[in-house]
This record gives C-alpha cells, sequence and structure tokens, in this order.
C-alpha cells in the first residue's frame, strides 16, 4: 500500500521548516513521504540534467535521453511500493596527475535521479549544522573560498599540518555512515533507500562486484555523504580548537614596547612645548618632531606582538572534501607537542625548515636531509607539517630555525 499524497502545500511547508528544525538538533522525520512532490524531482532532473555526464550511460543503457514525466512517475511509484532496485554502477579508472588512476563510478540515469533527489533532502537537513571549515562539495562553496578562509584567518602560521585520507571514498563504512545519518534523520524507510543506494554494487569489465564498503566516486549523492561521515571530524576539529585555544592577544615584545614609550614621552615634550607658546619653527620643536618621525619608521619595522608569546596559542582548520589543513598560530614547546601529536589522526613529521618565506600554503616537502631525529610515519600516514617564517627580518629573529 502506498499510502495518502500529501499536497504540494503541504510538501512546500514541510520542506521549508526542515532547516531550522535542523538547526535545533531535532531528528527529522517524514523525509520519506516528501518524495512525493513533483517539483523536488524536477529540480533534482534541474541539476543532473546540466552535467556533461548526463548522457553518459551506466551498467545498462538507460539514459536521460527522452526523459519524460511519466518516467519520474513511474520511480516515484517504484520506490513508495518499496520495488525500486538500484542498478549496479559501471566502474571506470581516470588517470591522475602523478600517474595514477582514480576509479569513478557511473550511475544509470533513474539512479542519479533519484540519489539527487535524496541529495537535496540531506542538504535541507545538514547545511544548516555543517561546519564553516568545511568547503567540498557544497553550494556556494569551492576550493576558492577555502583559500580565502586561509588568506584571512592564518594569520602567523608557525605550523601546518596536512591530512590526506588515502582512498577514502572507497573505505566509507557503510553501517557508520547509516549510523550517523540515524542521528539527525528518524526515517528507516528513508534510510534504506540510501542503505540500498550504497550497497548496489560495482559493474567492471562487466564483472559485478559487491560494495560492502564506499561511496563511489562520481555518484550524485556520493559528495553529501562523505561530508556528513567527515562532519564528526569537522566537529572533533572544534572540540580541539576549543581546547587548544589560549590567551586573548599576544603580549607586546620588549622593543615595541621601548619605542612606544619613548615617543609618548616625546610627544609629551613637544606638547608641553606647545603649550608654552614655543615656536613651531625652533631648533628644540625641529628635533623633536625629527626624533618622533624615525621613531615612527622604526615602529612600522620593529614586531609588534611576540610569536613565541607561551600565554596565546591559536589552532585553525579548514577542510576540502577528505583533504585536511590545520595549524597552531604558537611555537610549540616540545613537551607540549609530543601530547597534541597524541591526539590528532596521525603522528607528525618534525618541522621542515621552508627555504623561501612566503604566504601561500606550503606544498608537500620532504624531511630534510640533515635534520635529527627519525621522522615517525605510518604505513597510511600522510601528515606533513611546515614551518612558515615572516616575511620582516625583524620578525625572523623570533622563530627557531630548528626542530627542537
Amino acid at each position: 500500500m502506498v499510502g495518502v499524497l500529501m499536497l504540494p502545500e503541504t510538501i512546500h511547508r514541510r520542506l521549508d521548516s526542515i532547516p531550522n528544525l535542523s538547526r535545533q538538533g531535532k531528528r527529522i522525520n517524514g523525509l520519506f513521504r516528501l518524495l512525493d512532490g513533483p517539483e523536488l524531482w524536477q529540480k533534482a532532473y534541474e541539476e543532473i540534467a546540466q552535467n556533461q555526464g548526463a548522457l553518459t550511460p551506466g551498467s545498462t543503457s538507460n539514459t536521460l535521453d527522452g526523459f519524460s514525466l511519466e518516467r519520474v512517475e513511474n520511480i516515484i511509484r517504484a520506490i513508495k511500493e518499496g520495488r525500486y532496485q538500484f542498478a549496479p554502477v559501471r566502474r571506470i579508472h581516470i588517470p591522475k596527475p602523478n600517474g595514477k588512476t582514480r576509479p569513478l563510478g557511473i550511475p544509470t540515469a533513474d539512479d542519479k535521479l533519484v540519489q539527487a533527489a535524496v541529495k537535496l533532502l540531506l542538504e535541507l537537513v545538514y547545511e544548516p549544522v555543517f561546519s564553516d571549515h568545511s568547503h567540498g562539495f557544497r553550494r556556494q562553496r569551492s576550493c576558492h573560498t577555502a583559500l580565502d578562509q586561509i588568506r584571512r584567518l592564518w594569520n602567523g602560521t608557525k605550523w601546518i599540518i596536512e591530512v590526506d585520507v588515502v582512498s577514502f571514498f572507497d573505505n566509507i563504512n557503510h553501517s557508520v555512515l547509516l549510523r550517523l545519518l540515524s542521528k539527525r534523520i528518524d526515517d528507516k524507510r528513508l534510510l534504506v533507500l540510501i542503505e540500498n543506494m550504497l550497497k548496489a554494487g560495482v559493474m567492471e569489465d562487466w564483472e559485478f562486484k559487491a560494495s560492502f564498503s564506499g561511496t563511489p566516486q562520481g555518484g550524485v549523492a556520493s559528495p553529501i555523504l562523505a561530508n556528513i561521515y567527515l562532519h564528526e571530524l569537522d566537529q572533533f576539529m572544534a572540540e580541539m580548537k576549543a581546547d587548544f585555544d589560549q590567551g586573548k592577544e599576544r603580549r607586546r615584545t620588549p622593543e615595541y614596547r621601548h619605542l612606544k614609550g619613548v615617543i609618548g614621552r616625546k610627544r609629551a615634550v613637544l606638547a608641553t612645548l606647545k603649550a608654552e607658546g614655543a615656536d613651531v619653527t625652533s631648533t628644540e620643536v625641529a628635533r623633536l618632531l625629527a626624533e618622533l618621525e624615525d621613531l615612527e619608521k622604526r615602529l612600522l619595522l620593529t614586531p609588534s606582538a611576540d610569536p613565541m608569546d607561551p600565554g596565546y596559542r591559536r589552532l585553525s582548520y579548514c577542510r576540502y572534501a577528505d583533504d585536511v589543513r590545520h595549524f597552531t598560530g604558537r611555537w610549540i614547546p616540545f613537551t607540549e607537542r609530543r601530547g597534541l601529536e597524541e591526539t590528532t589522526l596521525g603522528p607528525t613529521a618534525y618541522p621542515a625548515v621552508k627555504a623561501k618565506g612566503d604566504r601561500s600554503m606550503p606544498s608537500k616537502r620532504e624531511r630534510p636531509e640533515d635534520a635529527d631525529g627519525r621522522v615517525p610515519q605510518g604505513p597510511r600516514d600522510k601528515v606533513r607539517t611546515a614551518l612558515f617564517e615572516p616575511q620582516s627580518p625583524g620578525m625572523q629573529a623570533y622563530i627557531p630555525r630548528h626542530s627542537v
């Protein structure tokens, strides 16, 4: 039995209410019934039809060519009656810049449409709660927004830690993903539909392979499912930042405080002379003005804040899909660094001294051959750290040149 169809107005109101309910931390139910709405499917079709691979066949000859409203109604009916079967994903391998290949899964056109409709529902639930530091595969976000956030916020960087999850999409645990989905979605029928989507299998060289883990790269719903999976990491890093951050601002350097004091005293003398009626062209006033001009220039070249202030530190975090960067805004003593390594996702390498100081995000750098000690490196660990050297020559005096 399919059940009573929802009125279009009811569907619209329900869809509009989901983001607010999600922000309140409530589990969302009744999502499966929203698949009754033709407008949802129309929007799903618009999203996939404009892609270059819209007419690329999956494991069958089923494509978007000749799509019709009747075809959509048949899909909706099959889903509501529990008869819809996802076809295996056709897997191909595309070359990567490093000479390796990346597996790409291509669903059939009907499966793409169903995934797109599910994706729209999941976006209503999760976009309001996703981290502001997550930039991959989200609307109005891209690599450019990630880089812009780094440019604006990652000032005074001392340590950069890069994390790349190896074969992330291929190793997503289905049980864990479904458990995470159930934390915010109280709709068993939708979860069963997503589970069937995940377990549809793969067709490679006309050989069927069951899928026990992973979401195929190329699937319409795979990106948001991956973001839901890594949302736990975003929350973990937010908690880690709250525990790690310390102090309101860096203390002033002794040189900066001294110059500020000298400037303040000379300005007070100058103000007294003017109050007593001294001529602005007098030798004493001219000397004070010249000294103040020289001191102001020296002040501009003097670091105002102590980057090694033990009472101040900051940790920032940025993620694009399974690519992660986080940094600390303070040199971490060795004893503290050891404790920090134990709380991160993997062992961190000792810092490689950056040869040329620039403000770009550091590339992956190998450890210098003359560095002391062995870099702890797990077989699947791709963590790299790099030390930013500041641009100002005056600042370089505060940056340690070697790891301890």
